[in-house]
């Protein structure tokens, strides 16, 4: 998954160019996480995104630097822990406690979720 995590959908990735079926599943779910966490992390050279600018950067690159089915599902993780569905709180306590937000964060997921596959809004937007 180390190898590959670096590569895209579109093929711009490295080190062998690969493309969307060529790239094992867990090197794509690498590739988010590793993404996510340079964006919410300050980094000696950059202060991290605010969360809406996250959601703009997944939308943006979704299709062609990440994976549809593994955004999506990423998003209604992010959800189940912002709608309590889940005790465990990894994203609350990975991000800190100020950086997420239900009440704003939960319709911008959503909004992403729907541009995604039309029909897990309906299904998620009924746990929210």
């Amino acid at each position: 998954m180390a190898k590959y995590h670096h590569e895209r959908l579109d093929g711009r990735g490295y080190p062998d160019g690969l493309t969307d079926l060529q790239i094992p599943l867990g090197a794509k779910i690498v590739s988010l996480a590793d993404s996510f966490d340079a964006m919410t992390t300050d980094r000696p050279y950059k202060t991290r995104r605010t969360f809406d600018e996250v959601i703009h950067d997944l939308r943006r690159n979704t299709g062609s630097q990440f994976d549809t089915v593994v955004v999506a599902a990423f998003c209604r993780a992010l959800l189940k822990e912002l709608n309590g569905e889940t005790k465990e709180r990894k994203f609350l306590k990975m991000l800190g406690k100020n950086y997420l937000d239900a009440q704003r964060d939960m319709p911008l997921l959503l909004e992403l979720l729907s541009e995604l596959d039309p029909n897990t809004q309906a299904a998620t937007a009924g746990g929210a």
